[in-house]
């Protein structure tokens, strides 16, 4: 009885489940629609496993897309974990390479299972279920080929030379009259290139945890989100979210929400309106 009650509470229902897991300091977020997921991003441990179990059905061992906005440790480290112990259909991540142990862990990981590689483009669009999902950035290709061939070859050239934050894929999530924008860690210089590109949004997740070089209010007042989430770690040394950032928020009138004050935060969207869990 007790595995009955437990299966019904956790049948899938038809809403939208976006779940912006507490991680520390980093990001994973799990968009969940149905018997779809999707993991962008992983944070620096594994607590993004944990998440996982708690918001997925306890049968349901399939993540259908797990993407990784940039590789940086704060946002993959998580995902070596979650590629082990879920069966993964896709794999969506840059094609510049980032040669540091932590990459390399997440690269040997995804070939040990070889799974299929994609890297995402301005333009690229894709479905998760009813929700139709858009690559805003990059616009291209950047850096040396990291997944190479059928045997997923890593190419170890020179490596990018830019600021690898602004080669982060920015993801804009489209369910019926919902609208929501996950943002990796591009900074100004992206933001300036995109502001005639996103539109308004219901939910925003908040680019780079809330640095003050990111979320500028030119940016801020093209999105108009309602809600900002930011993903960050308690008392962290970086200083995120600054106050700068929390001012350009409040004064575009987005409400927001902290992991590292609130913990895991879920947002619940049926297409027309949207809640909370709490």
């Amino acid at each position: 009885m007790l595995l009955v009650g437990l299966t019904i509470r956790q049948l899938p229902d038809d809403k939208l489940h976006l779940i912006f897991c507490d991680v520390g300091q980093g990001d994973a977020t799990l968009i969940s629609y149905k018997n779809w997921q999707m993991l962008v991003d992983g944070g620096p441990g594994d607590a993004v496993v944990s998440c996982l179990g708690e918001h997925m059905s306890f049968w349901d061992r399939k993540v259908e897309v797990l993407a990784v906005t940039h590789p940086q440790a704060d946002h993959i480290i998580g995902l070596v974990e979650v590629v082990r112990r879920y069966r993964v259909e896709k794999v969506i991540a840059g094609s510049y390479l980032n040669d540091t142990a932590e990459f390399r862990a997440f690269y040997e990981a995804v070939t040990a299972k070889n799974l299929p590689v994609f890297s995402p483009v301005q333009g690229d669009k894709f479905r998760l279920g009813q929700v139709d999902l858009a690559v805003l950035w990059p616009r291209q290709q950047t850096g040396d080929l990291a997944w190479n061939g059928q045997g997923h070859e890593l190419v170890l050239g020179a490596e990018y030379q830019g600021e690898i934050n602004e080669t982060s894929f920015v993801l804009k999530g489209t369910f019926s009259g919902f609208d929501f924008l996950l943002t990796g860690d591009i900074g100004e210089a992206t933001e300036r290139r995109l502001v005639d590109k996103v539109g308004q949004v219901e939910v925003l997740k908040v680019a780079h945890h809330g640095s003050k070089y990111s979320s500028s209010g030119q940016f801020l007042e093209e999105v108009r989100p309602e809600v900002a989430v930011i993903s960050a770690g308690q008392n962290n040394r970086f200083g995120h979210p600054t106050a700068e950032t929390l001012s350009r928020l409040e004064a575009v009138g987005a409400k927001v929400f902290r992991t590292d004050e609130m913990e895991t935060i879920e947002i619940v969207s049926d297409g027309q309106k949207y809640w909370f869990v709490l």
